[in-house]
């Protein structure tokens, strides 16, 4: 109940800014891959305002996405480091032949969205990609 509330509230507009940076892309890039600019995120950073509750709803979603790649990672056994921010926002930026050749990003708009992306990238783990 206390992540519904915070999602209510709105995340404070600041995590953008931290989210981009962990990305190595800008706040802008962050927006427009999450599709965030229907509320004008940009005027509520420089402001310090929340975010709206949709636009919370996506950053959370955008963090599941980024956990999910670093569980996976991590099962690997992989010793070496692994920026798995980065690679969600390359990844999301790139054409995916799973997709029929579109951007991950182009799902961003729903949560529905999301889960399917969240789906994808089980698949891509457990070798059901192609």
């Amino acid at each position: 109940m206390d992540r519904i509330e915070a999602l209510r509230a709105g995340i404070e507009s600041l995590v953008l800014i931290e989210v981009a940076k962990a990305m190595g892309h800008s706040v802008s890039e962050l927006i427009e891959l999450l599709q965030l600019g229907r509320h004008s995120p940009v005027g509520a950073v420089m402001k310090g305002n929340r975010l709206t509750t949709e636009q919370s709803e996506r950053i959370l979603a955008f963090l599941r996405l980024v956990e999910a790649v670093d569980d996976m990672v991590r099962a690997t056994g992989q010793d070496k480091a692994f920026d798995a921010p980065r690679w969600i926002g390359d990844w999301l930026a790139s054409p995916c032949p799973a997709l029929g050749g579109r951007h991950p990003a182009a799902l961003t708009d729903t949560l529905e969205g999301f889960r399917v992306l969240e789906r994808l990238l089980s698949q891509m783990q457990s070798g059901a990609y192609a």
